[in-house]
């Protein structure tokens, strides 16, 4: 039997706040990577989104690794808090790594766009995973996880809308567009300010002493293979953490296409370049505004009954978009708003829900398998934005885009369906995926307690 403690305050903001120093690698990876692969480095969109594809397919793979290897991990600061400090420096420097533009031909782009990327992804998740599992740790209220995740979206998208406003502003005033230099100092300014959010989540957070032993320990052939079989063996038996991974394999594949195509939306469609450093951080501001209020709304009710009125606000917005014939940057901007303010609901629900989940494993399985599970999640996550990133590329292709001109009316119009009909697609799988949930508050106090016997 646990007994469930609340958090203090500033543990839950120390933690939240380092979501601002992953947003900014996080955020510029899928708004301004493959912009900046089509449109400076001059990589053909189809390979550019081969590049995402196969990088992604990659980074699922090291973030099982890596949830594992988190879980073995036995230090004088916990299993997870160690990577905030050592691993986040070698970020940095991928960082900046990803932004150089060598004068090679395509096949060279390409193969140098896949490497740094590929660099850049394990490089992040050897700090993201970490930090990911430590908000299984921390706390065990499932309704202080929803105010955790609230508060995580919020420092998210503070340093989302921080890095694209920033990042386009540098490199304008550090010299030209195109010039290496310009991008490698940008990278640089800005990686760098994300390093003290990782070290004050290191240091207001503490690992609790009774949970040190509730994974494995020790690192071998043998250990490998006894966490694959664990993998499995969590597929298998955990039936929300599966549900949780089919909803955020539909919702990152579906809805990201929208924050994908901003760009060129705004650039193209709209006819305002100039309104990309303010448009692009308005959507992430009212993502900002609105985290809170759904993790409000989940703590009143319940995650799953918040999840489907998010569905019902995103499927409002993504159909008016479509439908709305306006080039009118307020419109757009409005619309934009409202499909915005329904889909961070999901990214907030998945980080309050998926925690949840190790507990249930941990009945099930008989241990808890934190880092794998968030390792696993991102798997999940990852594999969606890789077929995301070369659906889009391909998709890209096939309306005809061509960089760096006016595009055709037919081509603003499969931009627009890009943007709307496959996102309105995956707000009904998810809908459905969500609608048999169970793990509610009741059932999760329960699991935390050690009193439920496998009955509602």
């Amino acid at each position: 039997m646990s007994e469930i403690r609340p958090l203090a305050r500033k543990g839950m903001i120390g933690w939240a706040a380092g979501d601002f120093g992953f947003n900014i690698f996080w955020q510029t990876l899928n708004l301004l990577l493959l912009p900046f692969y089509t449109d400076v480095l001059g990589l053909d969109a189809a390979l550019a989104g081969t590049v995402f594809l196969i990088a992604s397919l990659w980074d699922g793979f090291a973030d099982t690794i890596i949830g594992a290897l988190a879980d073995r991990t036995r230090s004088r600061w916990g299993s997870y808090r160690p990577y905030l400090i050592f691993a986040s420096p070698v970020l940095v420097a991928s960082f900046i790594l990803a932004f150089l533009t060598p004068e090679w031909e395509q096949g060279g782009l390409f193969l140098y766009a896949l490497l740094s990327q590929i660099f850049l992804r394990t490089a992040y998740s050897l700090v993201s995973i970490p930090y990911s599992s430590l908000s299984a740790r921390i706390s065990q209220d499932a309704d202080e996880r929803a105010s955790m995740a609230g508060w995580r979206m919020f420092f998210a998208f503070s340093g989302g809308a921080f890095v694209t406003f920033v990042m386009p502003q540098l490199v304008q005033s550090l010299g030209e567009e195109t010039s290496a230099n310009t991008y490698i100092l940008a990278a640089g300014l800005t990686g760098l300010i994300s390093l003290p959010f990782f070290w004050l989540t290191f240091a207001t957070t503490s690992e609790p002493a009774a949970l040190r032993e509730a994974n494995p320990r020790g690192f071998s052939v043998a250990a490998s293979l006894e966490d694959f079989r664990d993998t499995l063996r969590m597929a298998a038996a955990n039936g929300p953490l599966v549900r949780i991974f089919g909803c955020i394999i539909v919702s990152s594949l579906a809805f990201t296409m929208t924050n994908k195509c901003l760009v060129y939306y705004v650039t193209y469609y709209l006819e305002r370049p100039d309104l990309v450093p303010r448009i692009v951080p308005f959507a992430l501001a009212i993502n900002l505004a609105f985290a809170p209020l759904w993790a409000m709304l989940a703590r009143r009710t319940s995650k799953r009954a918040t999840w489907l009125a998010a569905n019902a606000l995103s499927a409002v917005g993504y159909s008016a978009f479509f439908l709305s014939p306006s080039r009118d940057p307020l419109v757009a901007s409005a619309l934009i708003a409202v499909i915005s303010a329904g889909n961070v609901a999901y990214q907030v629900l998945f980080w309050a829900m998926l925690p949840d989940t190790v507990e249930y494993n941990a009945w099930k399985t008989g241990q808890r398998h934190d880092g794998k599970v968030f390792g696993i999640a991102s798997f999940a996550k990852q594999l969606a934005l890789g077929l995301n990133g070369g659906l889009l590329g391909v998709l890209l292709v096939w309306i005809g885009y061509t960089p760096n001109v006016p595009q055709t009316e037919a081509t603003l119009w499969g931009l627009k369906a890009i943007m709307a009909l496959v996102p309105l697609t995956g707000v009904a799988l998810s809908a459905w995926l969500i609608w048999g949930y169970p793990l509610d508050r009741v059932m999760h106090r329960r699991l935390v307690e050690g009193d439920y016997d496998g009955t509602h």
